[in-house]
């Protein structure tokens, strides 16, 4: 489910995170869709198909979201911590949500494998809706607040810098 696309041929890092949001809501998205029928009132083998749909998410979420996570903790972070500091404030808070998001990702990985053991499927409707919930608002909270403090604070140079840097990350 590679649907974050190649943003390395942007320019602006800002840009580049953002798209990379887009790609998350979209995936977010379907993660919902799939979980409001998981959660109704459907046959178990329909329920045990759309569960299977979810290891597209934890793959995406495993690879291309924490490719996205280090980019900004590896790269953005430190430079903009330059300007507002690291450890309080905005990115600070961002790097918490960031490891929230890494445990409640494990969490969900481990109520899709528990259900093919006990059938139950509510922990992962649960964990889902939880990281859903966490997603959306940490990104509206980067889109929003914190790609704005960046937009006004990082030079041209430090955001070419910055881009280059991106790119190596894989």
């Amino acid at each position: 489910m590679d649907i974050i696309t190649d943003t390395t041929a942007m320019l602006d890092p800002i840009d580049a995170l953002k798209s990379d949001h887009e790609a998350v809501r979209v995936v977010l998205g379907n993660l919902d869709g799939y979980l409001r029928k998981i959660a109704g009132q459907i046959s178990d083998s329909l329920r045990k198909n759309l569960i299977g749909q979810l290891n597209e998410i934890t793959s995406f979420v495993d690879k291309d979201l924490e490719i996205h996570f280090k980019k900004e903790e590896n790269v953005l972070f430190p430079v903009l911590g330059n300007y507002i500091g690291i450890e309080t404030g905005p990115i600070h808070v961002m790097l918490l949500e960031h490891e929230q998001s890494r445990k409640l990702s494990k969490e969900f990985k481990d109520a899709i494998i528990e259900y093919s053991a006990d059938g139950e499927y509510e922990n992962i409707v649960s964990k889902g809706d939880g990281l859903i919930q966490l997603l959306s608002e940490h990104i509206e909270k980067e889109d929003n607040i914190l790609f704005n403090m960046a937009e006004m604070q990082l030079t041209n140079e430090e955001k070419n810098e910055i881009m280059g840097k991106m790119r190596t990350i894989k």
